[in-house]
């Protein structure tokens, strides 16, 4: 068997992007010298099954690796069977969000994933493949959970990478052309739609502290950022592809003014027709960035708001200024950005009526329900204070036993908001 890497997107109902995340995980391994292929399933099915399984045999690969989320890791273990039918000594790896904060004991109910990976892969993804090719110790990986003596052993945390600039570009090792990965369960013509836009992560992190968020914590409560140079150039090299759609997937993208600046001026300075989408706080921005931005071609930011209710909005540790909030809004359509605000129900404190208000803010504002903006009930995820201790916050779980690797996501009630009173949120949002 080859040194080979399969890493897998999933998408149970379909996506959106390609999964910057694994992009750079995927160059860091060619980086040495190690082949990689991105294969992509957004169901199972029978004949899905049969793509998975033929690929699987057809490629050879060393170590299977899934990124996953609360909502598709069941399918991930779906694919995982699969992979050990073919060959039970491929390694399978689960990365990624979900994976980051979970009990180390959950591997012990997941008997098809062997190495659970915690923080940022691309440092701990070469090391792993150099332990298995040497039949190493993996105990001296750090940022791992695996299985000894039928004990999850976990070891000590990886660090974060301090200067994001060192990190091979997914752009420049070309992971993203068609010919690198194999999308499964895809006609052609739906992949190449879904795959004529860029997306950008040139930052990680936040120094804020939502109760509701897990990025804080993955991260470090810190911000780190590419330089504009390296955006620069890695936009140009999508720009040679003829892409002029861009997402920017930093958390708050403007933190920094400084830094956007000098990104949108060098965007501006050499004559690009692009559309950027991005995401931000309505403290990080100011009317003359946003007037820049849109010169350089931005053409959607999404705001979070969460809620209008300054008490729950306190008990999440979010302060908003609602007339800042609202001159930040007027602000961003009179230089022709359409803006999108992100909000959530369900939150610890909220009541229906809050909830209502909310809605109510959001059309004043004739902000367009739909998308971003149509809202979306709380969820608990893994690695954040509200999921550590959810009857401080008011709120009560409906399942008491789930699987370890299962956070409690939407399966909950507060203090305040029954499961009827959340449902009647929701189709107010839809209708």
């Amino acid at each position: 068997m080859g040194h080979r890497v399969l890493l897998y997107t999933l998408a149970p109902s379909g996506g959106d992007f390609f999964p910057i995340s694994l992009g750079y995980i995927a160059a860091s391994l060619k980086a040495h010298n190690i082949e990689v292929a991105i294969a992509e399933v957004d169901q199972i099915t029978k004949h899905t099954g049969k793509e998975v399984e033929n690929f699987v045999i057809t490629y050879k690969p060393l170590i299977v690796g899934f990124s996953v989320y609360q909502a598709n890791i069941k399918l991930a273990l779906q694919l995982a069977r699969i992979v050990k039918m073919v060959d039970p000594g491929i390694v399978v790896v689960f990365g990624g969000p979900q994976a980051s904060f979970m009990p180390k004991d959950a591997l012990r109910q997941m008997r098809e994933v062997d190495v659970i990976m915690r923080g940022e892969g691309e440092d701990i993804w070469p090391a792993l493949v150099r332990c298995i090719i040497t039949n190493s110790d993996p105990a001296c990986i750090k940022g791992i959970v695996f299985m000894r003596s039928d004990a999850p052993i976990e070891t000590l945390p990886a660090p974060l990478v301090n200067n994001l600039d060192s990190l091979p570009s997914p752009f420049a090792f070309n992971v993203f052309d068609l010919r690198q990965h194999m999308p499964q369960g895809h006609g052609s013509a739906s992949y190449s739609r879904r795959h004529n836009v860029a997306v950008m992560l040139t930052s990680r992190g936040c120094c804020f502290n939502c109760a509701f968020c897990y990025t804080p914590r993955a991260f470090g409560r810190r911000i780190r950022t590419h330089s504009p140079q390296r955006v620069l150039i890695d936009m140009s090299i999508c720009a040679k592809a003829r892409i002029k759609k861009f997402f920017f997937a930093d958390p708050s993208f403007t933190f920094d003014k400084k830094r956007v600046v000098s990104i949108m001026r060098g965007i501006i300075k050499k004559k690009w027709k692009v559309e950027i989408w991005c995401e931000t706080r309505a403290d990080l921005i100011d009317k003359p960035l946003l007037a820049l931005m849109a010169k350089a071609g931005v053409r959607y930011i999404a705001y979070g708001l969460e809620s209008v209710d300054q008490r729950v909005n306190k008990v999440l540790r979010k302060p908003i200024d609602l007339n800042q909030f609202e001159k930040i809004i007027k602000f961003t359509r009179a230089v022709g950005i359409e803006p999108e605000v992100f909000t959530l129900y369900g939150l610890p404190g909220q009541s229906k009526e809050s909830c209502f208000k909310t809605l109510d803010f959001l059309k004043r504002l004739k902000i367009k329900i739909t998308g971003n903006s149509a809202g979306q009930q709380l969820n608990l995820f893994f690695g954040t204070d509200i999921t550590d201790a959810p009857k401080r916050y008011g709120i009560r779980l409906l399942k008491k036993r789930r699987p370890l690797y299962l956070s409690p996501g939407i399966d909950f009630v507060t203090k305040h908001m029954k499961r009827r009173d959340i449902n009647m949120v929701a189709k107010a949002y839809k209708a």
